[in-house]
């Protein structure tokens, strides 16, 4: 006859004889996830402080508990936190009167501290209800300002964890979601600005409207290409005994712009070459000037500041300011005589939209 090992009949024993054992273990795991988060605050019954503290903290959502310390029981961070696991509680609150007011105890068990801080009563006589409110309010938020050290990539160990409730009603994220959360989406590289203006410079013409049209490149986040055109959508017409004219101005342009990351505001800086181009035409001549249209084009450099507000990273408000100077001035003539001057110096302001693709 074979004698079989006993060894496996043992296993199956051992097995049904832990099963219920672990049992319990597993539903009291449950259970303390489910439990509601609880603040205990040490107090005695009727103490008018620690029954606002509960107010504030029950204002926000929170289960509040009081317990009632031991007559000869000294406020420490060991019976302090001896409480809080007694009651179940994730952090308990003590306040003893100090010299300069109140000294609040908070056992944080969600991130393993104990805080400790004198607060003055700053407000009223000592047993004034505006005071009670005041400090109790500045209590519950220190706790809160502890509870939110469990949002950090790397919170500090406590005993207990963050429970979904109390990143709920703290709006706390967890830390996963903190750490992995993806980089704002770079700005388009591509933007076209569309804006009307007003061009002005002294000699002779007065203010223009102008519609001013500019495209922008940004290859990175702070320099790129810039163009621009300023299209009269208003002329000067200059009268005098011996001849009016209609005259016009447009402002061409490119350079290199500078700026900044836009997350709301995004100024900027373009430096660069502009084409003055001035035209005259319905040129009517009297005695002692010739006739015929003319026009006059010359190259000055050009510096231009801006500010941008996102609406959206693809839609912008904008504002710029552009300042030029010719050195010579760029004259207009009729047979030979010179009729205006235009370019010592050159302004340009215009605000409009600013849109931006890929």
């Amino acid at each position: 006859m074979t004698r079989r090992s006993p060894a496996p009949l043992l296993l199956v024993l051992a097995a049904l004889a832990a099963g219920p054992s672990l049992a319990p273990h597993a539903r009291a795991d449950d259970a303390r996830e489910q439990a509601p988060s609880i603040i205990a605050v040490v107090c005695p019954p009727g103490d008018r402080f620690g029954l606002r503290v509960v107010a504030e903290l029950e204002s926000l959502g929170f289960r509040a508990a009081i317990l009632d310390p031991a007559a000869d029981a000294p406020a420490s961070r060991a019976s302090l936190e001896a409480s809080a696991r007694d009651a179940g509680a994730i952090a308990a609150i003590r306040a003893v009167p100090s010299g300069r007011g109140v000294e609040v105890w908070i056992a944080d068990r969600v991130t393993g501290k104990t805080v400790l801080r004198e607060m003055a009563d700053g407000v009223g006589d000592a047993g004034a209800p505006d005071r009670d409110a005041a400090l109790a309010l500045r209590v519950v938020e220190l706790l809160r300002a502890s509870l939110l050290e469990a949002a950090l990539p790397a919170p500090l160990p406590g005993e207990l964890p963050a429970t979904p409730e109390i990143r709920e009603k703290l709006r706390v994220p967890a830390p996963t979601a903190l750490a992995d959360a993806p980089p704002p989406p770079p700005s388009p590289a591509l933007r076209v600005a569309l804006a009307p203006g007003a061009l002005l410079s002294p000699g002779g013409l007065g203010a223009a409207v102008s519609l001013d049209l500019g495209v922008a490149v940004m290859p990175s986040e702070h320099v790129g290409v810039v163009a621009f055109a300023a299209i009269p959508l208003t002329g000067a017409r200059l009268e005098r005994p011996q001849f009016s004219v209609d005259l016009s101005v447009q402002l061409t342009g490119a350079g290199v712009r500078f700026t900044t990351r836009a997350d709301r505001w995004a100024p900027s800086a373009d430096v660069g070459l502009a084409v003055v181009s001035l035209q005259s035409s319905d040129v009517v001549v009297r005695s002692g000037f010739g006739d015929g249209d003319s026009s006059a084009m010359t190259v000055a450099p050009f510096a231009r500041l801006g500010l941008a507000f996102a609406v959206t990273p693809g839609f912008r408000l904008r504002a710029d300011v552009l300042a030029s100077v010719v050195v010579e001035g760029a004259s207009i003539q009729i047979a030979e005589h010179d009729i205006a001057t235009w370019g010592r110096p050159i302004m340009l302001s215009s605000a409009g939209i600013d849109l931006g693709w890929f």
